[in-house]
């Protein structure tokens, strides 16, 4: 059993099991360096593509190099001529 985990996909612990980093909306903001109100609005439930997130009661925690949320990052990575380029190798012009 290979237990090499990159940091992207979060850290083993002593069960071997994955851990992400758990962050809230202000820590989240300043990973991505935006303002904390832009994360609170791509949470909330009118968005057509929320941020992955927990919901604990009434607050909201995110999972740092969880599979989720890098998905979610990836899929709004911009290259020249504003296409957004997929995991899944496909592109979207937008």
């Amino acid at each position: 059993m290979n237990h090499a985990v990159s940091e992207s996909e979060g850290r083993l612990n002593k069960t071997g099991r994955v851990e992400f980093e758990v962050l809230d909306a202000p820590q989240l903001a300043a990973r991505l360096n935006v303002p904390e109100t832009w994360v609170r609005e791509h949470v909330r439930k009118r968005t057509s593509d929320p941020i992955p997130h927990l919901k604990l009661g009434k607050y909201c925690r995110f999972l740092w190099g969880s599979p989720e949320l890098e998905a979610w990052l990836e899929n709004r990575m911009v290259v020249a001529h504003n296409r957004v380029v997929r995991s899944s190798g496909k592109e979207r012009i937008q």
